[in-house]
């Protein structure tokens, strides 16, 4: 919709995409994307008619960012003009494909309701239904008054500067923390509620990465709870759904999802199990207890790639351990004693014994008894799943692991699983978020298919370098040798991630908002949600000065109402975005961004084991993200935006941010940066290039190639070959370790704190709100994503809107038939719904099949923007994340920050 109210449709954006469109500044058609009708309706539209010459102009290579997902796009410029995106077709890094949200992103870059120059508000009164009355500035006057305004606060505190960004840009969000620190101090920041927070952190401990997916090559059985990996969503989607779907026609792999609610997965599923919400973990162990009951595990496994055989003390659930290495307790059969688990000859897995006069028994012995009443029948009174499928489900799945298969891979041998349980934020959005991932994941290792062929990988567990000889961007798992356990690096190739170390070595003093060092097993900062609203009971500073990037804070974090209240006490608020969206209602100057066709970023996929599946038929990919048109306005892209922040603040400001530039990016000495200039950002991605590779795979090499690939090693996706050491833990007998030190710094500082979930075997809790205080309170809001939408800036695109407008679904509440009906309610009612916490949203009534009986659902959940600046988005959508309180700590998990957003409604027909 333009700023005179006009809608833009896809009809009418390729009908109006001739010579005078484009003169005007308008794009051309995209191919295939226009509806079909008659040959009357089409001439007299300029349907089918080609609005340009297809053969002119130039394919420039470059990056999508629709989505966090980065895929490798080519760009139809024509005389300066976009005219068509699609696929590159050359990298692996999406694999050719383009999906809707990728094709549509051609009208963000045309959108008229952008912003391209720094605007400043003029009314001081802060709300959404406050005009700010912007003003547009020049970009000197800005930055003067941003470095003044932040250093000031500096001076008086820099704990009191906070940012705000994520997955709109995650490069740029890294970036603006560093900026920021290296400026003024600030380290504190605002966090998503979106993150996968406990699945971070359970996949890096079991697969060496952060993130982790089934074996899309070699897998035959796949259960899936909370995802909808390789059908509609998921880190780099365009890159597994074609290697998904040939898995599922040409190998016959069998797909059960574990889902309340029938999205593309569940719909596309051989066996959709509608599960109540938050009590997947229930379904889990019981399914666990069947597999045990059975003989369905991988006892070699068990043993030989775990610490189950551990010795436990049971009177302190302890690990016993040598006395001058630390290092766990084996029974070793072969020498009828207590062994180092290294220097055990034939470790025996189940047993009571006894060790200098400790009775103690094996790890396994102790999870056996800890699950033995964690039957289906227990779970079906939790989940409403039905015993019987559970059994049949976990029968299926341990029979399919065909436990004692090896397979040969490049002359090594791997033990051989097709069979993966995966999972995603479905299930981490929720207390308890570290058992409940837990308890699934423990599903793949009972049946030994963690990390071995066919079975549950990590994105990209080692890397040897991008090209032979040239190790500068490898890295590759360590060992923890007090239990032999793999350490990954996170997100982050450059940085070993060990959560042993952190427990064992970390200060618990809290030194910011987000309170992580008194959560040792956390990637996510959240508690500053928390703490920003009640400081004095953590004793942290509040942030009064906020800059936010690429990113609406407002809308991520519970009830919407009541993050107005948090900000509205600011002192001073900057944003950076490309749109007026419902933070800069409550921000004080505005600086926009350029589109990403219209910017540079830095290497996109260097989050690897966030966003690039790997698998042996896909190649590493290192793909160039430039501007294919200038940018309007001469909008700048993030890394001019926080070179420039740095370069303003000072000549140690700025040094200090490239060298961590220099450092971070691991460039060698003859290519780094001068530590006395303004950050060039061609240069530093010529130099990264020129790092990781060599001298002629510069900048200029990837203008015209966009992408460089190489082969993986099959010990880079596959890193426990037959010789290979390494153990996942079994027993977690670190979290009691854990759970002393910080109870003790709680008790010291008098911070309430809660600590119940540090245990050392997993299990199903419920939360907050999962049993009802009041029978009128009868119904779960959840919410899901599809193919076509990423949060609340992707409703702005004309494209995508018409999409949604015309499903019949995406902007309604969706209800399951029969609940309705016992309610009196049907398709097309206007209903509204209040939570336990006495919130309130609304909006129109679809009834479905697919939907488990006891919720209601929305597509993506933090919708229905207030901003008029935003006239597509504006009122569009249901935003049930703000039916939940964000501010009380009982709604987060106190091992890994999660934000459980479990909560109950009530639902009625609006008169």
């Amino acid at each position: 919709m333009s700023a005179d109210g006009t809608t833009i449709t896809r009809r009418g954006f390729v009908a109006g995409a001739g010579a005078a469109a484009i003169g005007a500044g308008l794009a051309g058609s995209i191919a295939g994307c226009a509806p079909s009708g008659s040959k009357e309706e089409e001439q007299a539209s300029g349907i089918g008619q080609i609005a340009y010459d297809p053969e002119a102009g130039d394919w420039i290579p470059t990056v999508c960012n629709m989505c966090f997902n980065a895929c490798s796009i080519l760009a139809h410029v024509i005389d300066g003009v976009v005219v068509e995106l699609k696929g590159n077709p050359d990298s692996p890094i999406g694999r050719g494909h383009i999906c809707a949200k990728g094709a549509a992103g051609i009208m963000t870059l045309y959108d008229p309701n952008r912003i391209t120059k720094p605007m400043k508000r003029t009314n001081p009164k802060k709300g959404f239904d406050e005009d700010p009355g912007w003003e547009e500035i020049s970009w000197d006057d800005a930055w003067t008054e941003i470095d003044g305004k932040f250093k000031e606060a500096a001076a008086a505190d820099p704990k009191s500067i906070g940012g705000s960004s994520m997955v709109a840009s995650l490069n740029g969000s890294t970036w603006r923390g560093m900026a920021m620190g290296c400026s003024y101090g600030a380290s504190e920041g605002f966090l998503s509620d979106i993150c996968g927070a406990g699945i971070h952190v359970v996949e890096n401990m079991f697969t060496a990465t952060g993130n982790a997916m089934p074996d899309y090559q070699y897998c035959r059985y796949l259960i899936q709870f909370g995802t909808q990996a390789g059908t509609a969503t998921r880190h780099g989607f365009n890159m597994t759904a074609e290697r998904f779907a040939k898995l599922r026609s040409e190998e016959g792999l069998r797909l059960v999802s574990f889902d309340p609610h029938m999205s593309a997965g569940a719909e596309k599923a051989d066996l959709w199990v509608p599960v109540r919400p938050g009590s997947d973990a229930a379904a889990a162990l019981a399914m666990a207890n069947v597999l045990v009951e059975k003989g369905l595990i991988d006892r070699d496994y068990l043993i030989e790639r775990t610490n189950a055989p551990a010795l436990v003390d049971p009177a302190t659930q302890r690990i016993l351990r040598a006395k001058d290495t630390n290092k766990a307790l084996f029974w070793d059969e072969a020498a009828n004693a207590a062994k180092p688990y290294d220097e055990c000859e034939k470790p025996v897995l189940e047993g009571d014994f006894e060790v200098d006069g400790v009775s103690c028994r094996t790890a396994f012995s102790v999870y056996e008894e800890h699950i033995k009443d964690m039957t289906p029948e227990w779970a079906e009174e939790i989940t409403t799943v039905p015993a019987a499928t559970l059994r049949q489900i976990a029968e299926e799945f341990g029979n399919a692991a065909r436990s004692g298969d090896t397979i040969e891979l490049d002359g090594k041998t791997f033990r051989h699983r097709p069979a993966a349980v995966d999972i995603f934020s479905g299930i981490s959005r929720h207390k308890h978020a570290i058992l409940s991932t837990w308890s699934c994941l423990m599903l793949n290792v009972l049946v030994g298919s963690s990390n071995s062929v066919g079975g549950h990988l990590g994105y990209a567990p080692a890397n040897h370098g991008w090209k032979e000889g040239n190790p500068t961007a490898g890295f590759a798992p360590s060992i923890w040798a007090e239990d032999g356990f793999i350490e990954g690096t996170s997100f982050y190739p450059a940085t070993r991630s060990s959560f042993y170390d952190h427990i064992r070595n970390n200060d618990y003093t809290p030194t910011t908002m987000g309170l992580m060092e008194l959560q040792p097993l956390s990637e996510d900062g959240h508690f500053v949600h928390v703490c920003q609203s009640d400081p004095d009971r953590y004793h942290t500073t509040p942030i009064k000065n906020l800059f936010w990037y690429a990113c609406n804070p407002i809308k991520w974090w519970g009830n919407a109402d009541e993050q107005a209240e948090v900000f509205k006490k600011m002192d001073f608020v900057v944003g950076c975005d490309i749109y007026l969206n419902d933070m800069s209602l409550f921000t004080d100057i505005m600086l926009p961004e350029a589109c990403y066709l219209e910017r540079y970023d830095v290497l996109p996929q260097w989050w690897l084991n966030h966003r690039q599946p790997g698998g042996l038929d896909v190649p590493w990919g290192i793909e160039f993200w430039q501007p294919v048109v200038p940018a309007k306005d001469d909008a700048p892209g993030y890394m001019d935006i926080f070179g420039e922040m740095c370069y303003r603040a000072g000549a140690e400001s700025n040094a200090a941010f490239i060298g961590t530039l220099n450092g971070m990016y691991r460039l060698k000495e003859e290519y780094a940066l001068p530590l006395d200039q303004k950050l060039d950002p061609e240069k530093l991605i010529d130099s990264i290039f020129k790092s990781y590779i060599d001298e002629e795979h510069g900048i200029d090499w990837f203008r015209e190639h966009g992408v460089y690939t190489r082969d993986r090693a099959v010990d880079e996706v596959y890193i426990w070959d037959s010789e290979t050491p390494g153990r996942i833990p079994f027993y977690w007998d670190f979290m009691l370790e854990a759970k002393d030190k910080v109870e003790a710094k709680v008790a010291e500082l008098g911070i309430p704190w809660e600590t119940e979930d540090y245990i050392p075997l997993p299990e199903w809790r419920p939360g907050v709100d999962f049993y009802a205080d009041d029978p009128a309170y009868d119904v779960f809001p959840v919410y899901y994503t599809n193919a076509s939408n990423t949060d609340s800036w992707s409703v702005e695109n004309a494209w995508l809107n018409e999409v949604n407008e015309g499903d019949g679904a995406t902007y309604c509440i969706e209800m399951n038939t029969a609940t309705a009906a016992a309610k009196g309610l049907a398709s097309g009612d206007e209903v509204r719904l209040t939570s336990t916490a006495g919130y309130q949203v609304e909006g129109k009534l679809v009834v479905t099949e697919g939907i488990h009986p006891e919720c209601v659902s929305s597509v993506v959940g933090t919708w229905d923007c207030k901003s008029k600046s935003m006239t597509i988005a504006q009122g569009k959508g249901v935003n049930l994340v703000s039916l939940i309180p964000g501010t009380t700590a009982e709604r987060l998990d106190h091992v890994c920050s999660a934000f459980d957003q479990l909560i109950r409604a009530k639902i009625e027909k609006i008169a």
